[in-house]
């Protein structure tokens, strides 16, 4: 069986994605999510329509795109660390978080947003099972005490974006979601 060459990605339409992609952080922080429209992407991105619709069908393929690039960043810091523990989860999310403060800061407080939200929450949901698996819990209570665990962490960073001016920075409020998160799941134990 033949061996497929993997193309190396065209630097065009990197570039172009990338530029979609910072027009899009561009607005998100200007207008609320929904209300955002594919003739002011691609005027912020400096394209014209017929290029956007080259790359994407609507505006939630950019937003998607972004989310899965946002958890690819965690998953590749993680692996690099090679450790996959929730306190790795919350550093991870904090260096994404920081990279892109005011992305980030309208993604956790614009409520047309919430599925970036879920997905964060599903995915640290999922850590905590799997650093749990020998628990003594049955399933059902696993997957409440999981989910309520990691609803609250990203609460803490949702409340915290919330605040015009937070009480401690980021480096304060990752030693919390860790101090929390290992208290609460103690009771998963």
């Amino acid at each position: 069986m033949e061996e497929r060459k993997r193309r190396k990605p065209d630097r065009r339409v990197e570039k172009t994605k990338k530029s979609i992609h910072a027009a899009f952080v561009t607005l998100i922080q200007k207008k609320p999510y929904a209300s955002i429209t594919i003739s002011e992407l691609a005027e912020e991105a400096d394209i014209d329509r017929r290029t956007f619709y080259l790359h994407y069908e609507c505006i939630e393929d950019v937003a998607k795109e972004m989310q899965e690039v946002a958890r690819n960043m965690i998953v590749r810091k993680m692996e690099s660390r090679g450790d996959y523990q929730i306190d790795t989860f919350i550093d991870c999310i904090s260096e994404v978080v920081g990279s892109k403060m005011n992305f980030y800061r309208a993604i956790f407080t614009e409520p047309s947003c919430a599925r970036f939200l879920d997905d964060a929450v599903y995915s640290l949901k999922y850590c905590i099972l799997q650093a749990n698996k020998n628990s003594s819990l049955d399933e059902t209570k696993k997957e409440y005490y999981a989910e309520y665990i990691a609803s609250g962490i990203m609460g803490l960073y949702g409340y915290w974006f919330r605040q015009d001016c937070p009480a401690m920075d980021l480096t304060s409020l990752t030693q919390l979601a860790k101090s929390a998160m290992s208290e609460s799941a103690r009771m998963v134990t």
